[in-house]
């Protein structure tokens, strides 16, 4: 038996975002879906959807228990960033998903956003998301820190919907759902739940009480 750690658990926040949005009807109830088999689309309105990311940008930074902490700091060599993770936000289009990143250093002070280009609801584009080669902010930060800070943004990203995915419930065969879409536009964000293939193995996250 899979021992439930922090780091493999659903985070709380997922899973009472999905419980809440059953009870107002604004999603069916659990099923038990089966191999390949996609479940019901699920809908973070653009306020909730920045509330969420953030969790996931402290299960990136390796923070999964509760904390008060607001932010994280990133070294490379003489180089430091502080990262702003407790304002983090995020902004939706048609089509786009853009993590907004709060940062500071000795030489600047301000936001860096990292552009993902993701399906809509009316045209999804699967779990597919292509992104800036640079993003946008301080060119001192940008310069230095620009690959991490676009892997940083992806990784809250992918952090999110596979959380929102796996808060949904398990498959036929017991592991959470998997994502298998994600879509956005001016009225939040979108993620579709999908039973896991058997060739894909076991997943690594685990269901959380509720």
């Amino acid at each position: 038996m899979r021992a439930v750690t922090a780091s493999s658990a659903v985070a709380p926040e997922y899973v009472r975002y999905v419980a809440a949005a059953r009870s107002q009807g604004r999603l069916g109830p659990e099923r038990a879906l089966g191999d390949g088999e996609v479940g019901e689309r699920v809908h973070l309105d653009p306020r909730s959807a920045a509330q969420l990311m953030r969790v996931a940008a402290l299960r990136s930074a390796g923070l999964f228990r509760p904390t008060k902490r607001t932010e994280i700091a990133w070294v490379d060599g003489q180089d430091e960033l502080a990262v702003l993770v407790g304002e983090l936000d995020l902004q939706l289009a048609d089509g786009l998903v853009v993590v907004v990143v709060p940062v500071r250093c000795d030489q600047a002070h301000g936001h860096v956003l990292v552009t993902f280009v993701v399906g809509s609801p009316d045209r999804p584009r699967g779990l597919y998301a292509a992104t800036e080669t640079r993003p946008r902010g301080p060119a001192v930060v940008v310069d230095t820190w620009g690959e991490s800070l676009v892997a940083f943004g992806w990784q809250c990203l992918l952090g999110l919907v596979t959380g929102m995915a796996g808060a949904t419930g398990k498959d036929a065969r017991g592991n959470v759902m998997v994502p298998v879409e994600v879509a956005a536009n001016a009225d939040g964000l979108f993620v579709v739940p999908m039973g896991r293939h058997r060739f894909g193995g076991s997943t690594g996250l685990l269901g959380t009480r509720r």
